[in-house]
């Protein structure tokens, strides 16, 4: 083994303060990493935005696969990216996946047809698994006292994203239409790179060793992209569809398969005993389901705040895209003050705490949205609640994951976290459609939803948080990486 050069992070922890505090340094530091980072929320919700422009430029019915496909490519690497950022540094593999993001956002926006532009998004999802790496890489530059702030304000600066994006999506797509939407996620993907590249030193490489095992990065990877993607396409096909079921087994078959294959590898690329370690497993769970209601009620909330109102027919309130981002100001502020003050709390207070009272708050904000969502008023009042808990949640899940896991484990801990809430929030969002598809009216070959089915995927929303809260009541007393001393020297590979 050959010994690696001293890291810069090292460096940068050493020059540190030693009580902890923000440097200018540090501020610009996390700005570097947070912006790619919530660059992805931002992105999924410009290019929801894009999508009904994308069908109409193609006159394609498979528009579904703009999103679709930039999703499945994220979850098939997920595997691959975690262990690449262990053996080479986080910080070469950002920059890589960055660039091709950048590139694949390009070739989409130039593209002069549907299935170009799928290819785009195939590159773009390079740059899918990014969490997998930010927030590990949080753990190898920060000084240990501010690891669990640093990361929960990065989570919860989700809540700044779902503030602008629907104004600047409007903006984008009223002016200049989906490739107006492309080329700003090209040019802003192109900043992210230039960010990583100036500010973010070198982590630590925390493996060792030449070999890489492919075959089991393929079959996890593989196997998780077989799975969603029967999720996604079953609403369309059919639950009890051929496909579906046929999509699901060979997943199944897969993920089945990858236990054995990581038992004789020599090289996993995953390390399957600490996955199986209760308070690893308990808070990747938790984690996992905790932070799917958090991203993805919001997003299913824009289907009642849009759909029209039809008595009998259609309970949606019949907003309009500008007039639901003014409303949804107010819950998007609560989220993101909120996660700013758990940051601040985390280094006080037992995140255990925070995070379950976190997690019975949102189960009691969505159990109200489910119960009172008919105007502008209630819909505040009750996702207000349920954002307080959501702040809770995406300032705490990382410090969460770094209490149960080692700073040569967090790239594991967070790319797993990345992977399950992919996986989970692609079989939410599969029970929320199949739970309206219930309670539903067709005219005319479209589908439109009434209030009982609307009610019924908050309330869904309710009963996987309750699962997380229960999951989390076992989880054991956390490490706290202020513990830690601050490295000596960069392991060796």
């Amino acid at each position: 083994m050959t010994p690696l050069s001293p890291s810069p992070s090292v460096d940068l922890a050493a020059r540190a303060p030693a009580d902890g505090r923000w440097t200018p340094r540090l501020v610009l530091l996390l700005i570097a990493l947070a912006w790619p980072t919530q660059l992805l929320a931002a992105g999924g919700i410009l290019g929801a935005n894009a999508t009904a422009g994308v069908a109409q430029a193609f006159h394609t019915t498979q528009v579904a696969w703009f999103g679709l496909t930039l999703t499945l490519v994220s979850v098939l690497l997920t595997p691959f990216v975690i262990k690449l950022g262990d053996l080479y540094g986080k910080k070469r593999v950002m920059l890589a996946m960055t660039a091709l993001g950048a590139l694949g956002e390009a070739v989409a926006a130039l593209a002069g047809s549907f299935w170009l532009v799928l290819a785009g998004r195939a590159i773009a999802g390079f740059y899918g698994p990014f969490g997998a790496l930010s927030f590990a890489a949080v753990r190898d530059v920060f000084p240990p006292r501010l690891v669990k702030p640093a990361s929960g304000i990065m989570g919860s600066s989700v809540g700044l994203v779902a503030l602008f994006s629907p104004f600047l999506a409007g903006w984008l797509v009223d002016n200049w239409g989906y490739r107006g939407v492309l080329w700003f996620l090209a040019a802003a993907t192109a900043a992210a790179f230039t960010l990583i590249a100036l500010l973010v030193p070198e982590t630590p490489r925390h493996a060792s060793g030449s070999g890489f095992d492919w075959l089991g990065g393929l079959v996890l990877g593989g196997g998780l992209t077989s799975v969603v993607y029967a999720v996604g396409q079953g609403q369309y096909w059919g639950w009890s569809d051929t496909r579906t079921l046929g999509w699901l087994a060979v997943g199944a078959v897969a993920l089945i398969a990858f236990f054995f294959v990581e038992r004789s590898s020599a090289h996993p690329i995953l390390d399957l005993a600490v996955l199986r370690r209760r308070p690893v497993a308990l808070a990747l769970t938790a984690g996992g389901l905790a932070q799917t209601v958090a991203f993805t009620m919001p997003g299913l909330a824009i289907l009642l705040a849009l759909y029209p109102h039809i008595p009998g027919v259609s309970a949606g309130l019949g907003w309009t895209a500008h007039h639901n981002a003014v409303v949804s100001v107010s819950w998007n502020l609560v989220m993101f003050g909120t996660g700013l003050l758990v940051s601040r709390l985390l280094r006080q207070v037992d995140a255990r705490r925070l995070w379950c009272a976190g997690l019975a708050v949102m189960a009691v904000g969505y159990t109200l949205v489910g119960f009172f969502h008919g105007d502008e008023l209630e819909l505040i009042l009750t996702s207000s609640v349920a954002n307080v808990g959501a702040g809770v949640v995406v300032a705490g899940a990382p410090a969460l994951v770094v209490g149960v896991v080692s700073r040569d484990e967090q790239g594991l801990g967070s790319g797993m976290l990345n992977m399950l809430v992919s996986l989970f929030g692609a079989l939410l969002t599969a029970g929320a459609y199949a739970v309206l598809a219930s309670d539903s009216t067709v005219v005319e070959g479209t589908a439109f939803y009434l209030d009982t089915g609307y009610s019924w995927i908050f309330w869904l929303g309710a009963l996987v948080t309750l699962v997380a809260l229960l999951l989390s009541l076992f989880i054991p007393p956390l490490h706290d990486p202020a513990e830690e001393e601050a490295p000596a020297g960069t392991p060796s590979a």
